[in-house]
């Protein structure tokens, strides 16, 4: 079952960014069995377009979570993975494919700032936003505390690359969504 309940307006719908590693994939795999998650052979290109193989952990409570969320906003992945968040992560997670990816270069936190953050920003214009990432650089909650008060709101929502997305994390995005 891939489909989500259709957005009224997706255009003006808030936007949920996601990232896969340290979020989806956590960052322990020997902790990540334990914790319910299922490894999946991953054979293909890297974030630099190097060929790569190995393992990646997702769980399965993660493909439902997220297509709750999108009955609320508009998913989109922010990842390293790009468009292979959509075309391989997805459908490990019975989710839809159809789901926009933001072109983001592998980088993490430079001079205090998420890199992503930068293409993600822009792509987003003046929608509401949430970002579910393990990764936030010490000057990104002021830039997203500027946004909220500019008029768009923002919410940084670190997720622990040990453990990932967790229902506690989900229910934080939702909570948030349902006071905008």
């Amino acid at each position: 079952m891939t489909s989500t309940r259709p957005l009224a307006h997706p255009e003006l719908s808030p936007i949920v960014a996601l990232d896969v590693d340290g979020v989806l994939n956590p960052a322990n795999p020997a902790y990540a069995a334990a914790l319910g998650y299922q490894p999946h052979r991953y054979d293909g290109p890297g974030p630099d377009g190097q060929h790569v193989t190995g393992r990646v952990w997702l769980h399965p409570d993660h493909g439902p979570w997220l297509r709750e969320l999108a009955e609320h906003a508009q998913p989109v992945w922010c990842t390293s993975w790009n468009h292979l968040a959509a075309q391989w992560i997805a459908p490990r997670l019975d989710l839809p494919t159809t789901w926009p990816h933001v072109p983001v270069h592998a980088g993490g936190v430079r001079f205090g700032h998420q890199s992503k953050l930068s293409a993600l920003y822009p792509w987003a214009a003046r929608r509401a936003l949430a970002v579910l990432d393990d990764e936030f650089g010490g000057k990104d909650p002021t830039t997203a505390d500027q946004r909220t008060r500019d008029g768009v709101p923002t919410l940084l929502h670190p997720v622990d690359p040990s453990h990932g997305l967790r229902r506690a994390d989900i229910d934080t995005v939702l909570t948030w969504l349902r006071r905008l």
